[in-house]
């Protein structure tokens, strides 16, 4: 009898561990099953970003993805629309400051630019010709009409310095177009599996890179906006100096008889100015000699009244010695 009990005992504390340990693995078995297919649905949703960029180029903080992309060649860029960057440097002169600089802002809005910055300084002429105005602009051109607008500066103003440089970004450009399409090709995915995700980490891993994604292509978009703001508009930078006479360039080394003729050109000009500037200063000095002449004159009367006193009292003391002689005889 006794020992049927323990029979018994020991039979039922086998069964309860049996139950226990079936359990156990259910769930362990279940949660397998679970890692498995998170791991399987990742794995499906990378080979599908891969797959769809296979020959695209990786972005910088996309080498986890393993991609693989080239960026185009100067050869393969040159079946796209070209991408130039036009940008012109000029040194311009101006007898007539205030009329040219409204015949520029004309050109301007007829070429359909416009300034993006201007500055100006200086005084107007004086009449010894000293003081001068500066304007500095910076004027954004459509590039198909800068020719045209180069082409009327030139008949409005002296040109005494131009320099044109043209950068071509055809390369880059589609390289970056390229970029941007792994990228949000990845961005759509990383959002997809965001969507399906269960646990907790693999949720935060996710959202993180898809940050980073699409901080890239914001980044990517704005330098192709640049770029299309530079490539349709040209930049003119421009000076124009208030000047009296245009500055000379020579071209060929002059003869004796040109040099001659040359200085005495000059010498007849330097000599109007002068005169010029004579006249000029006399004539602001006027009110100024005026003052001094009524001073003077004033000065000169004050100086004959004392004169004559002076030589009428010396007459009179003669007189009164004259008279002293005889009686004293």
């Amino acid at each position: 009898m006794k020992n049927t009990r323990i029979i018994s005992v020991v039979l039922a504390i086998l069964l309860l561990t049996s139950l226990v340990s079936c359990g156990a693995k259910a769930e362990m078995d279940a949660a397998l099953d679970m890692g498995v297919r998170n791991d399987a649905m990742y794995s499906e949703s990378m080979d599908a970003i891969t797959s769809s960029s296979a020959q695209s180029k990786p972005s910088s903080a996309g080498g986890a993805l393993g991609a693989t992309m080239e960026a185009p060649t100067v050869e393969q860029a040159s079946e796209f629309a070209a991408k130039i960057i036009k940008t012109v440097n000029m040194n311009t002169e101006t007898k007539e400051y205030d009329r040219a600089l409204a015949e520029l802002d004309r050109l301007i809005a007829e070429n359909g630019g416009f300034v993006e910055s201007s500055s100006a300084n200086g005084q107007s002429l004086d009449y010894s010709g000293v003081y001068r105005r500066t304007a500095k602009y910076t004027i954004r051109i459509p590039a198909e009409n800068l020719d045209s607008f180069l082409a009327d500066s030139q008949t409005l103003l002296n040109v005494t310095y131009s320099h044109s440089t043209s950068e071509n970004i055809t390369a880059e450009y589609y390289d970056i177009q390229s970029r941007l399409e792994v990228l949000r090709t990845e961005r759509d995915a990383l959002n997809a599996m965001l969507e399906k995700a269960t646990d907790v980490d693999s949720m935060l891993s996710i959202r993180d890179r898809l940050y980073n994604v699409i901080e890239e292509i914001e980044s990517y978009e704005t330098r192709l906006r640049v770029y299309d703001s530079l490539v349709s508009y040209s930049t003119v930078h421009m000076t124009v100096d208030e000047v009296v006479e245009y500055t000379k360039v020579k071209v060929e080394v002059p003869t004796w008889g040109e040099r001659l003729a040359e200085a005495f050109k000059e010498s007849w000009q330097d000599f109007a100015k002068g005169f010029q500037n004579f006249t000029v200063g006399f004539l602001y000095a006027i009110p100024t000699l005026l003052v001094l002449g009524v001073i003077g004159a004033a000065l000169a009367l004050v100086l004959r009244a004392i004169l004559r006193r002076s030589r009428l009292v010396r007459k009179q003391k003669s007189e009164q010695d004259e008279e002293k002689k005889p009686s004293d005889q």
